[in-house]
């Protein structure tokens, strides 16, 4: 998924969720009570549905925010090879007499 992405789809989804229980509801042959049944069974399934979404969304953030400390370390470990570098080569320069 992309950064944004996620939260869209997920609102989308939702959306039409809503939207499909509505013109169910509007459209529907059965009873009352067939027809409660039915939504209720269709809201345990959204709910799986969204828990399993919310589940990937948090698991994909943390492999994310892993991968961001990752790379601040290797850059961290890399600034201070530069600046020793560069600190070893300006006591090279100041104690050396100039030309």
């Amino acid at each position: 998924m992309s950064d944004r992405g996620g939260g869209e789809f997920l609102l989308g989804f939702l959306v039409g969720a809503l939207a499909g229980a509505a013109a169910a509801l509007l459209l529907t042959p059965y009873s009352g009570d067939e027809l409660r049944e039915q939504i209720e069974e269709k809201g345990i399934e959204l709910k799986g549905q969204v828990e399993k979404l919310s589940d990937e969304a948090k698991r994909e953030a943390r492999q994310v925010w892993e991968s961001a400390g990752a790379t601040v370390t290797s850059l961290e470990e890399r600034g201070k090879v530069v600046v020793t570098d560069t600190a070893m080569k300006a006591q090279k320069l100041a104690g050396s007499p100039e030309s």
